[in-house]
């Protein structure tokens, strides 16, 4: 009985686009999948890194990302036509002002000078209105394509932005020249130390 529970668990999560990895990647005692699929593609995880709050050490999640092909450079990762998926696992609660002001503070990092186009301006917001809270163990996906930007929460879709431009932006957020720390971008593009 116990086998027919796990092969009905593992066809609906197949049938449900939900990622399935024979083996996990680990970090600090976290795990995430080694594989992504998504539009039929098959992504490999590029790098896994934990977010922690740099002055108290609290660490806020685990990010990974996957790529078509493994990469090292976030400008040619971000110029690829293949999809990207960066996967976050919460490890501390977060509010809904309080994830509102993470989104915010990116943008002021990565935006503050006028390096993103307004034309941007009110796909972020949506992007920032449609925002959850987490709890422990929740998950957000960011699934960057030339098509836009779809983000899941628990793999549940939360909004679809037909902007290639803004989905780059939350890309390179994570593994650009400002991202939340400079050991999670390095982390994510596989150049630990």
């Amino acid at each position: 009985m116990k086998t027919i529970r796990l092969l009905l668990v593992v066809a609906g999560c197949i049938a449900g686009g939900v990622p399935i990895a024979a083996r996990a990647a680990s970090v600090g005692g976290y795990s995430l999948p080694d594989t992504y699929a998504v539009d039929g593609q098959t992504l490999h995880l590029n790098g896994i890194g934990i977010r922690a709050l740099s002055i108290i050490g609290i660490k806020i999640y685990v990010a990974a990302l996957y790529l078509a092909a493994p990469g090292r450079d976030a400008r040619a990762i971000e110029g690829a036509a293949t999809p990207k998926v960066l996967l976050l696992q919460y490890l501390h609660d977060g509010s809904k002002q309080q994830v509102e002001d993470e989104y915010r503070k990116g943008q002021r990092q990565n935006c503050g000078h006028g390096e993103c186009p307004q034309s941007d301006a009110a796909d972020f917001e949506r992007l920032v209105a449609a925002a959850p809270p987490v709890k422990v163990g929740d998950t957000t996906t960011y699934i960057v394509t030339s098509r836009g930007l779809r983000v899941l929460a628990n793999n549940r879709p939360v909004i679809d932005i037909a902007n290639p431009d803004l989905g780059m932006r939350m890309l390179d957020g994570f593994i650009g020249a400002h991202p939340p720390t400079t050991d999670l971008r390095d982390a994510l593009l596989g150049n630990t130390r």
